[in-house]
């Protein structure tokens, strides 16, 4: 395995781990799309003091981040 191969797994654990966790801490809130919304603001203001084109790329991998986890927290306010 090359390094860059090493590096792209280790990145994908760290993601789906950080997804878990996030989706975990977010059905516990009282309010769990507003939880999981806050912290997508919350990523997306650290963008801020990227260069336009990086941060529109950054932009769209949070969004696509945090997709996932509303989805899951919709569907679990639909249960509860």
């Amino acid at each position: 395995m090359t390094e860059n191969e090493q590096i792209s797994a280790r990145l994908t654990v760290l993601e789906t781990i950080v997804k878990q966790l996030i989706t975990h801490m977010a059905v516990r809130d009282d309010d769990p799309p507003r939880w999981v919304q806050t912290r997508r603001t919350l990523a997306r203001s650290a963008i801020g003091a990227e260069p336009p084109r990086q941060a529109a790329n950054l932009h769209l991998a949070t969004d696509a981040f945090f997709d996932q986890a509303e989805e899951v927290v919709r569907d679990y306010a639909a249960v509860r």
